[in-house]
């Protein structure tokens, strides 16, 4: 089953293409990542999916529902957050919580159970009292997942999660987004520039650049394995550095005329993949 189905999908602002005919299919119950540099096209694409945008042309099917003609129903369905958590400063975790539940229509009998159910899954019991403005970066992106789980979504998109935390809050927060999919079993949309971050989390991968699908497949089918040979050499006493497929021994040794000072075997990886896509 498809999570969400787009066909021929451009967006324009100011007259130029952000988008230029995106086709993409995501499965139900995967994590899939949206990789590509700042600008790519990522950001508005998923906007588009959570229907916070309209295409400008193409079609587009989320949970089977259109999304022109269903576009309130698939908001209740869906669940949309960013790396830049902005919340009412003045108002504690407890009471953010309960406000987004309240427009999300959650009923006041079930809003308080639901609010003290996320407050614990997110382990944020010490800081329920605390106001937005006085939370770390790390809490305040528990805060954000937490807030995104409130509706109980069918899809959660994940824009740049984990942009601009530290190394170490953002490898729990990548546990977190892992451990929300294992447990909740929903479909996570996201998008990245971290190619580390896609290599952790996501099951399919779908590389943009410059508003258009440039390749897409299973994680594995970009990182199947090829080894990579760096080669250091010294020519006329200048030491030398080069990269070559590893099949390729016999071009190496007529391309290096000098003497092999050290071989170093790399493995391709997605970072790789997307420098090559990228040019």
């Amino acid at each position: 089953m498809l999570a969400i189905e787009a066909k021929g999908v451009k967006k324009f602002y100011k007259g130029k293409a952000v988008l230029k005919g995106v086709d993409i299919d995501i499965k139900a119950g995967e994590i899939f990542g949206l990789l590509g540099p700042n600008g790519a096209g990522k950001t508005t694409l998923i906007s588009i999916f959570a229907t916070l945008i309209v295409p400008d042309e193409g079609s587009v099917k989320v949970l089977g529902y259109d999304i022109f003609k269903h576009s309130q129903k698939i908001r209740r369905m869906v669940n949309i957050t960013s790396g830049n958590p902005n919340f009412p400063w003045s108002l504690t975790v407890k009471e953010n919580l309960n406000y987004y539940a309240m427009l999300y229509g959650i009923p006041k009998s079930s809003r308080k159970k639901k609010v003290e159910e996320l407050i614990s899954l997110f382990e944020l019991d010490e800081y329920e009292n605390t106001r937005f403005d006085e939370l770390s970066s790390g809490l305040k992106q528990r805060l954000n997942l937490a807030k995104s789980l409130i509706n109980d979504p069918k899809i959660l998109f994940l824009d740049e999660p984990t942009i601009g935390l530290d190394p170490d809050i953002a490898i729990k927060t990548r546990k977190l987004i892992k451990d929300i999919h294992e447990e909740k079993g929903i479909t996570i949309v996201l998008t990245t520039h971290y190619m580390k971050e896609a290599e952790q989390l996501c099951d399919r991968i779908a590389f943009i650049n410059r508003g258009r699908i440039i390749s897409s497949g299973k994680k594995e089918d970009f990182i199947s394995g090829e080894k990579i040979l760096k080669i250091k050499y010294m020519r006329d006493g200048k030491i030398f550095e080069k990269e070559f497929k590893a099949g390729e021994i016999r071009k190496i040794l007529n391309k290096i005329k000098g003497e092999i000072v050290d071989i170093e075997i790399l493995e391709k990886n997605l970072e790789d993949v997307f420098l090559e896509l990228s040019k």
